[in-house]
């Protein structure tokens, strides 16, 4: 070939001689150049454009990482808040192993209000659905005899409690002496002693252990 035969060295010595023989030379030159260009960087290039793609796509598979993370921290943060605020609601409620402590505490307060309580009869339990929550409400009802001083100091104390403790009171009406006397019945709700978050606790029966609390 053309190139096989050709001499660098002898064709400078020949422009030496011809100086027409210079843009030739050029022309060789740029050819050599771009053959060079072409063996040695335009590869490169096409490896290079090659890798862009792939960072491309590892950008994108990063992305979409990074935003399944953030939805999990998302999620994990909204349970352990769930968490809590079940914990707290748990914590409003006596527990079925705790129907015994309830009646007592109405009593304690009672005997705080200057109430004479002789005796309290725990109520049938009934269910209340709270939510998806299946709950029962206990009712203890006992005799009370006295003035709206006693009536309003129990009914306060009612109200600062802890747990879950109302009343309903029927129409007051005073008897001669202008004292009161009907029977009240505190109301609290229930739960099952091992309530967990997504369960549905079934309600028992008091039994005959619960007819009448002295």
């Amino acid at each position: 070939m053309a190139l096989e035969n050709f001499s660098l060295i002898d064709k400078i010595n020949k422009i030496k001689s011809e100086p027409k023989e210079v843009l030739p030379l050029v022309v060789i030159i740029l050819t050599l150049v771009f053959l060079g260009y072409k063996q040695l960087y335009a590869p490169k290039v096409v490896e290079l454009n090659k890798e862009l793609k792939k960072l491309k796509g590892l950008q994108g598979q990063l992305g979409q990482i990074q935003s399944a993370s953030q939805n999990v921290d998302e999620i994990s943060l909204n349970i352990e808040e769930q968490k809590l605020k079940f914990e707290k609601a748990k914590g409003l409620c006596y527990k079925k192993s705790e129907m015994t402590a309830f009646l007592r505490r109405i009593r304690e307060l009672a005997t705080h209000a200057k109430i004479d309580i002789k005796s309290i009869n725990p109520q049938p339990l009934t269910k209340l659905m709270v939510g998806e929550i299946e709950t029962e409400q206990l009712a203890v009802t006992f005799g009370f005899s006295g003035d709206l001083v006693k009536l309003g100091v129990f009914l306060r104390m009612l109200e600062l409690e802890e747990k879950i403790t109302f009343t309903n009171l029927p129409k007051l009406v005073p008897n001669n002496n202008g004292t009161f006397e009907f029977n009240i019945s505190p109301v609290t709700v229930l739960i099952s002693d091992d309530l967990s978050l997504g369960q549905k606790p079934g309600g028992e029966d008091f039994g005959e252990d619960f007819e009448e609390y002295e």
